[in-house]
């Protein structure tokens, strides 16, 4: 099978398995992988890439934690929360596959398993309210240590700590503005129209929604 091409394989080592791309730690460690057994409390966090990831980590561990802000700081958030990254073989623009396969299909498995949906959109105007059952002052410290301007400053949370040839913070920082609609500053009207126009195809059939 012809090695994909592109900056980001150029940077980090990747290999096959079973025909899917990926990262080569993840090959090398794939038998530990699949033979892995979860347990009945084991958390699993899936996202799609920038859809709100660490914020979503760093939030699930001070829940975790009672809101105790320095066993946070025991490590970074990709080390807190270890990956298992699946990339589609065939790279192109996006290395990471289709965004309305991966949102359709834990929407499909809803009345499968126990799943909590976290809206980006929701999170931004309701996080206090979703967290009532803890006590106040735990609360307050969970809402506050997860806020945008407090992680960005966070190197246990914004990978400041990993190495310049994995992400190079000179070009962009990994934690940017944390705004809800900024594609408005961006798109063309006629770029929207052909956003409506891709999305409203690509998730035809389905009941789930998103506010943008």
């Amino acid at each position: 099978m012809e090695e994909p091409k592109c900056e980001w394989t150029e940077r980090i080592a990747v290999d096959y398995v079973k025909g899917i791309l990926q990262p080569k730690p993840t090959c090398d460690t794939w038998d530990q992988i699949w033979d892995f057994q979860a347990r009945p409390d084991d958390l699993l966090i899936c996202t799609y890439p920038k859809a709100g990831t660490t914020w979503t980590q760093e939030i699930v561990d001070l829940i975790l934690n009672d809101g105790d802000v320095d066993r946070t700081q025991r490590a970074p958030t990709h080390v807190r929360f270890p990956f298992i990254e699946w990339i589609i073989p065939s790279i192109g623009s996006v290395c990471w596959g289709s965004w309305h396969d991966h949102v359709k299909g834990w929407w499909e498995a809803r009345d499968q398993h126990r799943i909590l949906y976290l809206f980006y959109e929701d999170l931004k105007t309701i996080l206090a309210p979703s967290l009532i059952e803890f006590d106040t002052p735990i609360l307050d410290k969970i809402v506050h240590h997860s806020s945008f301007d407090v992680m960005k400053q966070n190197p246990m949370a914004n990978y400041t700590v990993v190495p310049a040839e994995v992400m190079d913070h000179s070009v962009s920082p990994f934690m940017r503005k944390g705004t809800v609609g900024d594609w408005r500053n961006h798109f063309t009207v006629a770029q929207n129209e052909r956003f409506d126009e891709d999305y409203q195809r690509k998730m035809a059939g389905t009941s789930l929604t998103f506010q943008f």
